[in-house]
C-alpha cells in the first residue's frame, strides 16, 4: 500500500511533521517522500502545482487520490488502515452503530 504512496513535504513545517509522524507511527514505510526547500521556491514548482495548485505543502498522493490539507491527510490515513487492514475488520462493526462517535472509534 506505502509503494503508491508520495508525499510532498518542507522541513521546519508542523503539518508536514504531522503528516510523517503519522505515516511512521502507521508503519507505511516505503512511501515515497520528497523535501522540498522554501528557501529556493521548490513548493512553487510545477511538480507540486500539478498536485496542489495553491503551492503548499504537505501535498500527499495515493494512486489517484491527493489530499493538501495535514488533517485531512492523517484522516485519510486513519481510515484506510482502520478499514483495510486486519484488526479493523473486527472493530468494523462498531464503526456503523450511530451512537458511536468518530471520534472514539479513531482513538
Amino acid at each position: 500500500m506505502a509503494e503508491s504512496m508520495l508525499l510532498l513535504w518542507g522541513s521546519g513545517s508542523p503539518p508536514c511533521w504531522r503528516v510523517t509522524i503519522a505515516l511512521e507511527e502507521k508503519k507505511l514505510q516505503g512511501y515515497k517522500g520528497k523535501l522540498l526547500s522554501f528557501e529556493r521556491m521548490e513548493h512553487k514548482s510545477n511538480e507540486v502545482l500539478e498536485i496542489n495548485p495553491r503551492g503548499q505543502l504537505p501535498s500527499f498522493r495515493h494512486g489517484k487520490i491527493v489530499l493538501n490539507e495535514s488533517i485531512g491527510i492523517c484522516l485519510y490515513l486513519e481510515v484506510r488502515r482502520f478499514f483495510f487492514s486486519p484488526e479493523g475488520f473486527r472493530r468494523k462493526c462498531c464503526f456503523f452503530k450511530p451512537e458511536t462517535r468518530f471520534s472514539s472509534v479513531l482513538s
